[in-house]
């Protein structure tokens, strides 16, 4: 017969250790949180502090709800109830991550130096020395962007520059795409106007990008899609026509169709940068030095994906298959009379934990083939968490078989597994969520 308690003294953590523990760990998010100054802006800026903001918070909370509900082995009402408070603190704390990864943005991911005005760009063209070249002032305006892979990105729109009105060459763009698998700027001029004693020369875009996505956070990645523009002429240097533009703002989007429509992914915003591409070559151009270094403007537009959307097209399936298997800790038991009523065998309840296997793992395999990503994505340490929390599940039917089990795992017909299934499940869900996000 299951025992109704588990043997030995039943000794409770003092009400001052938790009190104190609950004082320490807040003023210690406090002290982390200090640093950062909106979440939602600066939260992959700050990493590190706000991770321990994060963890600290709810461990602080978890100790709130301790000293509030004081669970004991001898009132198993309270220690459901203390099981379901610190599921839900850590469920809670991974949904804050959520919404302020998902919905902050930053210039951090920025490939050289972000600019946004005329004396950023003459400082950073003096740091890199190329103070001395001919500027040619380049603008973008983007009408279409398709992501035709998970690494190509189709742009189409327009490209101008600001030449001497006796520029020689006008029918010709005077820069390159060194990213470009497909198309480029058409060779053809599509308008040309004066402006002061210049010229301004504009060409179409239509140019398949290579670029280099990084969907380590799917679903919750945030990528930039650079145009990366290089001179032709190794006395010139490329920077942004911020004349064509009102004064530059990266959030109100310059330089993107106002009506433009990019699929899954929405804009954050765009700006210029200056970089430059330091090869081991000069391409057999002898005012060029081997290594010297190539100018490079790029025309960069943030994007994050609706992470609402796809978050939930892959837990919720996860989390039907958990409710499933937290299910199947009802009918484990040793009692004869309760193995009668619920059908329980272990080899029935294995059988039913290696089918949700299955199905999880049919699931991540689709995972791979959305991402299309060589390393590790956040996404699939759901599944991760899945096939620990069911390996244990039949840790525990095995270890009912034992001739010599434990009056604590059967204490209550099975009630420790049950109580710990949650907060388990929910500890390394918002673990993994703070260690990938976040640090």
């Amino acid at each position: 017969m299951p025992s109704s308690a588990p043997p030995g003294p039943r000794p409770r953590i003092p009400r001052s250790v938790l009190a104190w523990a609950t004082f320490l760990l807040f003023a210690v998010a406090a002290v982390a949180a200090i640093g950062v100054g909106n979440p939602l802006h600066e939260m992959r800026v700050q990493r590190g502090r706000t991770a321990l903001a994060v963890l600290c918070t709810v461990a602080g909370l978890i100790c709130a709800s301790a000293l509030l509900i004081r669970p004991s082995l001898a009132r198993p009402k309270r220690v459901a109830c203390f099981s379901l408070a610190f599921s839900l603190l850590c469920a809670l704390g991974t949904l804050f991550t959520w919404i302020a990864v998902g919905t902050g943005h930053t210039l951090e991911d920025v490939p050289g130096t972000p600019v946004s005005t005329k004396e950023q760009v003459r400082a950073e063209l003096t740091a890199k020395g190329r103070e001395g070249l001919q500027p040619i002032p380049t603008g973008v305006l983007v009408e279409t962007m398709e992501f035709t892979n998970s690494h190509n990105v189709r742009l189409t729109g327009y490209v101008w520059q600001t030449l001497p009105a006796d520029a020689a060459d006008t029918e010709h763009p005077h820069l390159d795409l060194p990213d470009a698998v497909d198309g480029g700027v058409t060779t053809t001029r599509t308008y040309r106007a004066k402006r002061d004693d210049q010229q301004v020369v504009g060409w179409q875009l239509r140019a398949t990008l290579r670029q280099s996505f990084d969907y380590g956070n799917f679903p919750l990645d945030k990528q930039t899609v650079g145009l990366t523009m290089r001179p032709r002429s190794a006395r010139v240097v490329l920077v942004p026509d911020f004349y064509a533009y009102p004064s530059w703002q990266p959030g109100k989007k310059y330089g993107l169709y106002q009506d433009l429509v990019s699929g899954e992914w929405h804009t954050e915003y765009t700006t210029y940068s200056l970089d430059m591409a330091h090869e081991a070559t000069n391409y057999g151009r002898p005012a060029v030095s081997i290594g010297g270094g190539v100018p490079e403007l790029s025309f960069v537009v943030g994007v994050s994906r609706p992470f609402l959307s796809p978050l939930l097209h892959y837990l919720v399936p996860l989390l039907v298959i958990a409710f499933l298997v937290f299910g199947s800790l009802f009918v484990i038991t040793v009692d004869p009379d309760r193995r009668t009523v619920s059908g329980f065998s272990t080899w029935a309840v294995i059988s039913f934990c290696g089918s949700m296997l299955l199905v999880v793992s049919v699931q991540l395999s689709s995972l791979y083939d959305a991402t299309g990503s060589s390393g590790i994505v956040y996404a699939e340490y759901f599944y991760f968490i899945q096939y620990v929390v069911i390996s244990l599940v039949c840790l525990d039917v095995i270890e009912h078989t034992s001739p010599r089990l434990n009056r604590i795992i059967d204490w209550r017909g099975n009630a420790v597994a049950r109580l710990l299934y949650w907060p388990v499940y929910s500890t390394l869900l918002l673990l993994a969520t703070v260690g990938v996000l976040l640090l």
